[in-house]
Parts: structure tokens; sequence; C-alpha cells
């Protein structure tokens, strides 16, 4: 899968996961956002830590040197 699907899944899970909080603990305006605040950020952190790797392994900054001692 490319970047912008998995980008998009993690935006889809992201949305459903601020639906059922809203759904399952609504306790007021306050405690609405706060719960919401930490969907968003769970979210946003998970898909920027998959993003770092996946760059990461895109496109390597160091690359490995292959010895012929065997």
């Amino acid at each position: 899968m490319g970047f912008v699907v998995t980008s998009l899944i993690f935006l889809v899970i992201g949305v459903i996961a601020s639906l059922c909080t809203r759904i399952c603990f609504n306790r007021g305006p306050s405690a609405n956002l706060f719960h919401l605040t930490l969907v968003i950020t769970a979210t946003v952190c998970c898909w920027m830590m998959w993003a770092i790797v996946y760059l990461a392994q895109l496109k390597p900054l160091i690359n490995p040197i292959l010895s012929e001692v065997e």
C-alpha cells in the first residue's frame, strides 16, 4: 500500500474513533472536548510514527556497506 492510501486509512480510523468516543462517553461539553482531543492526538501520533518509519525505509540515510569477507 502506498503512503496516501495508508494515510487515508489512519484518517478513517481517527474519525471512527472520534465518533465512538462521542457516542460512548457523552458526559458534557468540556469532557467531550477533552476526549476528542485525546483521540485526535493519539491518531496523529500513531500516523506520524508510521510515516517516519515508512519514509525512513523508503529512502535510507545510511546505505549498508557490503563486504566480501566470506
